[in-house]
């Protein structure tokens, strides 16, 4: 399930990357280990059934990565990147940088993460079938698949990536369903109306989600619906951004007053220059009067606690962007979300002025409003 980025998906482990795409883990997920060997331990069973089943949870959730990286890899052939791939405990998400404008290219990065899990399937049916057991998928096999040995291991992973296509493919935006939703109604309606209507259907499945959870006591069920509906919500606002922002360029918003501070100049005289200005980044220059990086008031005032005897050029950052005036705002965006917090506008090798992530928010309520 591609989406949006969350702040809590900040707190996740780095694993390892593939294709310049990495993997991480929240911490959150170690909950899922503790809980089925709480739950083995509580109901008798014994140390062979827990690692049994420890196995089969840790195999599940390679095959959600291999479903994320179908999504991933699909969206890097489109030219789209991968901020990265966070498995959580109800499941994976792949951060797109965006999505596909085009709606047969967002159809087929939706459907490539469920294809994956197919091809799994399959892989699956025929090893169990080079093995003589394809009679463990029979509907009476199926009840009786337990964790007692690893006689069940394969039938019950091959039956959990059918069952992961299932769900995955419920028209619930923005899961891999309800983007393909998406993607068919946008050839008729436009994408903003096609995002509003995909997600009026997905949370209404959610709300069903939840109450069935909460009634049948499959809190899971439930979470997995809540969590479902405000990514939806989160989803539309970021189309309905998006759309405002299309036809906007950084010429529309970039600041042209903001002072540079050398980088020789102390904290506290800074802080007082900075007193009267509301920015809250500021372009930094050498004694030669050449950009060399940059510096926020959050930094000065960190820097005014450690050591008031400390200069502009211990504390700022000295990677420095420069983008034109006519770059679309939502590329700005894009760039803004990463490391850079503030850029130079220029122009023919002048300087007009800088873009900071505050300058663009201000300038997203103002367009909103």
């Amino acid at each position: 399930m591609p989406s949006s980025p969350f702040a809590m998906f900040e707190n996740a482990w780095y694993i390892g990357s593939f294709s310049h795409i990495p993997v991480k883990i929240h911490w959150t997920f170690l909950l899922i280990v503790l809980y089925v060997i709480g739950t083995g331990l509580s109901d008798g069973a014994t140390m062979m059934e827990i690692a049994i089943e420890v196995a089969f949870i840790l195999t599940i959730f390679v095959c959600v990565v291999l479903h994320e990286f179908g999504h991933a890899l699909t969206a890097q052939r489109f030219g789209i990147k991968t901020e990265d791939i966070i498995l959580l405990p109800i499941g994976g998400v792949a951060r797109l940088r965006n999505m596909p404008e085009k709606p047969m290219q967002e159809l087929i990065v939706a459907v490539m993460g469920p294809v994956v899990n197919v091809a799994i399937a399959i892989l699956l049916g025929l090893l169990l079938y080079s093995l003589g057991r394809l009679d463990q998928l029979s509907p009476e096999s199926l009840e009786q698949l337990s964790f007692e040995n690893w006689q069940s291991f394969l039938p019950l992973l091959l039956m959990s990536n059918v069952m992961l296509v299932l769900f995955n493919m419920i028209p619930a935006f923005p899961m891999d369903g309800g983007r393909v939703l998406r993607a068919l109604l946008s050839m008729g309606v436009g994408r903003l109306k096609a995002t509003r209507i995909a997600t009026l259907i997905g949370q209404a499945i959610c709300l069903v989600l939840v109450g069935v959870g909460l009634y049948y006591g499959a809190y899971t069920l439930a979470l997995i619906g809540v969590f479902i509906f405000f990514s939806a919500t989160q989803e539309y606002r970021s189309v309905a951004l998006d759309t405002a922002l299309k036809a906007k360029t950084v010429r529309d918003c970039y600041n042209k007053d903001v002072p540079a501070l050398t980088e020789f100049l102390g904290l506290t005289d800074a802080f007082e220059t900075i007193m009267h200005h509301r920015h809250s980044h500021f372009p930094v220059i050498n004694l030669y009067g050449q950009y060399c990086g940059w510096v926020s008031v959050l930094q000065i005032r960190e820097g005014l606690r450690r050591n008031q005897d400390l200069r502009i050029g211990d504390v700022c950052s000295r990677t420095l962007l420069t983008m034109h005036p006519d770059t679309a705002l939502t590329t700005a965006l894009n760039t803004l979300a990463g490391d850079a917090e503030m850029v130079l506008v220029g122009e023919n090798e002048q300087v007009l002025g800088t873009l900071d992530r505050d300058t663009i928010r201000q300038f997203i309520e103002r367009v909103s409003s």
